[in-house]
């Protein structure tokens, strides 16, 4: 057992080879440092988001000890290792016993010239054949090697929108199941139902359904496949919001609801026009066609002066999943 021992990395992003790696290091040290290279590249995944991976999966980990050394280079050939080196002993303050590194630097002898007073073990990367850098180029096919709070970061967020009875929730069900993934379903169809129909709901209930819509996101997003299908988003609560109490509706409500908006960040919105026919499922109120239309002009604008850009689909059930499963697989993609 060593006393002291430490294993850097960029860990842009961290992957379950390095992952394999830390548990090995760990089980060898008393205590084992985890430096994460920081540097000025602007293709870094962010400081913040690293270092929260790592210590969300060395959490339960007593011994590991993870903290960020800063430098000014944007790749590896310009990386001053000599500054790197001595800004980790500083932070360190105690004698290195040993130096864990992956086996594709193994023959260069840079830990060795790096960190003479300690000794060097390198674990086979064979073991998980992965690169960062593989991932880096296209996650969703190394998805499986990325440890669950990484995924996160990756998994792209589809929103569909559109007015009552144009197949949102139907879509979303379908690409959902389509994808092998997880899906949010619209939170105020349940409190519509708790409320006892939506000619009893009251003011609160429409705060309760921004609130809850955005925590059965986050539960969803825990264990997304890549993709998450998202039904409706705090706009279109706005929306019903502003139909359901016009003149009486409150600023508050629609400041917290831009705000929410604002902080999706969602990759991709798909607007589904109100071209099939109007069904009554128990919590819809604007069936007749000139008011659907009418509906959906005031969506439109709702939308517009948040300016949140959508792909518009139309067409019959078979019609809109084909165009919608277009939308994604380009956004999978990168295209």
């Amino acid at each position: 057992m060593y006393e002291i021992g430490m294993y850097g990395g960029t860990f842009n992003p961290l992957h379950l080879g390095h992952v394999n790696d830390i548990i090995m290091a760990k089980n060898q040290c008393k205590k084992l440092y985890i430096p994460i290279s920081i540097s000025d590249d602007p293709k870094e995944i962010d400081e913040k988001t690293r270092i929260t991976w790592l210590k969300n999966v060395t959490q339960d980990m007593e011994n590991v000890e993870v903290f960020p050394i800063y430098s000014k280079n944007l790749n590896k050939e310009t990386y001053d290792w000599e500054q790197g080196v001595q800004d980790v002993k500083n932070y360190i303050g105690r004698k290195i016993d040993v130096v864990f590194a992956g086996s594709d630097y193994k023959g260069e002898n840079l830990w060795e010239n790096l960190y003479k007073e300690s000794k060097v073990i390198y674990f086979d990367r064979k073991e998980i054949n992965i690169s960062s850098t593989e991932i880096r180029q296209n996650p969703y096919k190394y998805f499986d090697y990325l440890p669950a709070c990484v995924r996160k970061y990756y998994t792209k967020k589809v929103c569909i929108i559109g007015t009552e009875s144009c197949g949102k929730t139907t879509l979303v069900r379908n690409l959902a199941k389509a994808y092998n993934t997880t899906h949010v379903e619209e939170a105020g169809r349940y409190i519509c139902d708790e409320a006892g129909g939506i000619d009893n709901m009251q003011k609160y209930h429409y705060f309760e359904i921004l609130f809850q819509h955005k925590q059965d996101e986050k539960i969803a997003l825990e264990h997304a496949n890549k993709v998450l299908f998202i039904d409706t988003d705090s706009l279109i609560t706005l929306y019903y919001y502003k139909l359901g109490f016009k003149e009486q509706s409150e600023k508050d409500f629609e400041t917290i609801a831009t705000s929410i908006s604002n902080l999706n960040n969602y990759d991709l919105y798909l607007f589904l026009e109100p071209d099939v026919a109007w069904v009554q499922d128990g919590t819809r109120t604007y069936g007749k066609d000139e008011v659907r239309k009418e509906n959906n002009k005031i969506l439109k604008q709702i939308l517009k002066e948040n300016h949140i850009k959508y792909e518009t689909i139309t067409g019959n059930y078979e019609e809109r999943y084909e165009k919608a499963k277009e939308y994604v697989n380009k956004l999978l993609k990168g295209e």
